[in-house]
């Protein structure tokens, strides 16, 4: 399962595995040109989350180095009254990344945590089916399916939650373990344990959607078990249920005092809240999760296919009547048609009646969800183990009637798996070109941080590559792309934001000066500057005689103040 997974994941990412030092970015493949990442050349440079990925973790890794605090972020808002801070510390990846650093480069350690997270992800899923079924090829076939679903590998190339989708197959395998166990009259109390460390493994990693799905998703199956129990009139199993209950509960606290101490009480809900923010982010009808034309890269991909929807649906029928392995799955076919409504949002409404809405103004856990979609790392696991159930029954039926035709049925087994995986190839993958080498990047890294902050250019709120590249030559940045409530960083990004167009004025001097910046590097990033803007750009700050050109290498231009 360990190799059929790393040949997917190299299959579905290549070229990757002939450059893991290189940055992977996506586009559609309907797209004719109109997405930077498809019109990239080793002269343009795409930020995106993946960067600040990157990027934070080193700033968590430089934390432990130093024995400080791990959720400072000295390296954003340089020169402020009061250091930024962040609540990602990214585990259990970002130790990996302090390890491989030094030894592969940044980039190459990032993308060892891709593909190892991927791989976990696989070995989970499949641990997790193979207890529903008594085929260890449709395990593998439905593991696949889950591992590399079009959200999962978009995500990947973009979010930090992608990397944690091992989670949810590995503790839902673990809960089912201990409760084995507890029927049998077994030991089982390891496996009740392990459910608890993930979800305080989740919780710390700091990804907040991810622990609230967990954190749910798990309470459910506790609930769901002791009521099972007692309307079957047989012990229930209170002890295991306690036991996750208080891992899962030490993750919500954990969550709940670092947010306050991190945050200081202000407000980080950014756009979460903002009813806009859901329409604007949501698919545009349920025909998005079959129709792969629709198929839309990022936040709003939620395509899974009519094979698998339609096998699910038969599961979904199969577990709720069925008796045996397939009982077993009931609480997951109770929990799929909410799961879909939640993920599908907006697009769930059915005419002018608008139950997701309504859910979303009058419950609060539903209207801090800007992006609905991410629910799709708990509803595709949910579909594909249905859809497990549905074929688990079929196959028992036709190899108990013809037991002859079972290579048969192994074979359009592996075919249909490679079918769905091609179909789940809904992108064009692109390689830009690592720059840790750049002569920009260089000269930064010799000059030290004592030369003072740097200003990435456009300015902007949410700037990764200047973060990124204040990662690769360890220097401090102005730019910021942090949650802490921070009034000053906004205000000072509002009166630099000039500097972006090519305009220089004695305010943005000024503030430069103030903060010891005499640095500024000029991103060539397309989406901000259409061909040949960022020259232009350059050119102006040069003629304004506050700034000289020192040198230009590819995507990046590096400015110092006169």
């Amino acid at each position: 399962m360990a190799v059929v997974t790393l040949a997917a994941w190299a299959a579905l990412t290549w070229p990757l595995a002939l450059r893991m030092d290189g940055i992977w970015a996506q586009y559609a493949i309907p797209d004719l040109g109109n997405d930077p990442a498809a019109r990239y050349r080793p002269e343009l440079f795409l930020g995106g989350d993946h960067l600040q990925n990157a990027f934070i973790q080193t700033v968590v890794i430089d934390n432990v180095r130093h024995l400080r605090s791990p959720y400072l972020d000295l390296y954003e808002g340089a020169a402020g009254p009061a250091p930024l801070r962040t609540s990602s510390l990214d585990v259990p990846w970002t130790p990996l990344v302090a390890l491989l650093w030094p030894l592969v480069g940044l980039q190459a350690a990032y993308n060892a945590t891709l593909v190892l997270s991927t791989l976990a992800t696989g070995l989970a899923a499949f641990g997790w089916l193979r207890r529903h079924t008594r085929w260890p090829l449709l395990a593998g076939a439905g593991a696949l399916a889950y591992t590399f679903t079009p959200h999962h590998l978009s995500q990947l190339a973009s979010h930090f939650n992608a990397v944690m989708w091992w989670a949810f197959p590995a503790a839902l395998w673990a809960f089912e373990v201990a409760l084995e166990r507890h029927r049998s009259g077994r030991s089982w109390l390891r496996p009740a344990l392990a459910v608890g460390a993930v979800a305080v493994v989740v919780a710390v990693s700091g990804e907040y959607h991810l622990a609230l799905y967990l954190t749910a998703m798990l309470c459910f199956l506790a609930v769901f078990e002791l009521a099972s129990a007692w309307l079957d009139r047989r012990p229930a199993p209170w002890a295991p249920a306690g036991v996750v209950t208080a891992g899962v509960a030490l993750g919500v606290a954990y969550t709940l005092v670092v947010f306050a101490y991190v945050f200081r009480g202000g407000d980080v809900q950014g756009g979460n809240g903002d009813y806009e923010e859901v329409l604007r982010l949501a698919p545009g009808s349920a025909l998005w999760l079959v129709r792969r034309d629709l198929a839309t890269l990022g936040e709003g991909m939620v395509y899974v296919g009519w094979a698998v929807v339609a096998l699910a649906a038969a599961g979904l029928v199969v577990a709720l009547v069925g008796r045996g392995r397939a009982r077993d799955a009931r609480p997951h076919a109770v929990l799929a048609v909410p799961l879909l409504f939640l993920t599908l949002g907006p697009a769930a409404d059915l005419g002018a009646v608008r139950p997701y809405r309504f859910l979303a103004e009058h419950v609060s856990v539903v209207g801090l969800q800007r992006v609905p979609q991410r629910l799709m790392v708990l509803t595709s696991l949910v579909l594909v183990l249905l859809a497990v159930c549905a074929l688990d029954l079929a196959a028992e039926r036709l190899l108990a009637a013809w037991p002859r035709l079972a290579p048969v049925a192994a074979a359009a087994l592996l075919a249909g798996t490679v079918l769905v995986l091609n179909d789940y190839v809904v992108a064009r993958n692109v390689i830009m070109e690592d720059v840790a080498d750049n002569r920009v990047v260089t000269a930064l890294r010799a000059a030290g941080d004592q030369a003072g902050p740097i200003l990435g250019v456009p300015v902007r709120g949410q700037v990764s590559a200047t973060s990124y590249v204040a990662a690769l030559s360890r220097r401090r940045a102005l730019n910021a792309y942090n949650q802490t409530p921070a009034p000053w960083q906004d205000e000072r990004m509002r009166q630099l934001g000039p500097i972006g167009a090519g305009r220089v004025d004695p305010a943005a001097v000024e503030i430069l000066r103030a903060t010891g910046t005499t640095q500024l590097v000029v991103i060539n990033e397309p989406h901000i500057y259409k061909p040949g803007r960022w020259r232009t750009v350059i050119d102006r700050l040069v003629a304004s005689g506050h700034l000289r050109l020192v040198t230009a290498d590819g995507p990046f231009a590096l400015l110092e103040l006169t």
